[in-house]
């Protein structure tokens, strides 16, 4: 799994030989049967990558943290101290149009949503700080991103869909560029912001 926070989004992706995030068999959980559970593992990965990069974070179901606002499964990540540098928040802001883990199964990414300074939201200085925090420890691990056209599945219908990898070298993924996965190429340097290569 490679995790990207560039900007005010956090991409997720998946590389080949990571695990698949399945749903349980809670009748609780939405999009039967159980996507919430699926989401959950995939946040808990998230969160042990960055942790790793020194961000601190918790795992926490929204309604009863009381800092967002959630149905009864929803999930995000938190800086632990909110108060101090680098507090944030990732969570997924496309709830309601797609299910995260399943995205990132058949897809091969899921974009989070980052907010900066959360413990201080009325301090601009302490969300620029956080922001620089987080840009300067992310800067350190390059990431590449390859996408193109190809049919998919979601949620039992099947239509053409942008699919996507991600890497960390630009060599690999010019490589993977060239076994031309699909239509409409692109190869984007993400933390650049700006698209390496269009193919096709």
């Amino acid at each position: 799994m490679i995790v990207s926070i560039v900007g005010c989004r956090c991409y997720v992706y998946r590389e080949p030989g990571d695990p698949v995030f399945r749903p349980n068999r809670s009748k609780l959980s939405w999009s039967a049967p159980g996507w919430y559970g699926a989401e959950s593992r995939l946040l808990y990965k998230v969160q042990k990558i960055l942790n790793q990069r020194d961000y601190g974070l918790l795992k926490k179901r929204m309604w009863r943290d009381g800092h967002m606002f959630g149905c009864e499964h929803t999930q995000y990540l938190r800086s632990r101290n909110l108060k101090a540098v680098p507090s944030l928040y990732l969570y997924h802001a496309n709830a309601a149009l797609e299910v995260a883990a399943e995205s990132y199964n058949v897809l091969g990414r899921v974009r989070l949503d980052v907010v900066y300074g959360a413990g201080r939201e009325d301090d601009p200085d302490f969300e620029q700080e956080c922001w620089e925090w987080v840009r300067n420890r992310e800067i350190e691990h390059s990431c590449y991103q390859v996408s193109w056209e190809a049919e998919a599945t979601i949620d039992g219908f099947s239509t053409m869909r942008r699919h996507y990898r991600g890497f960390t070298s630009l060599v690999q993924a010019e490589a993977f560029l060239r076994t031309d996965p699909g239509e409409s190429c692109r190869l984007i340097d993400r933390h650049a912001g700006t698209t390496a290569k269009v193919v096709g």
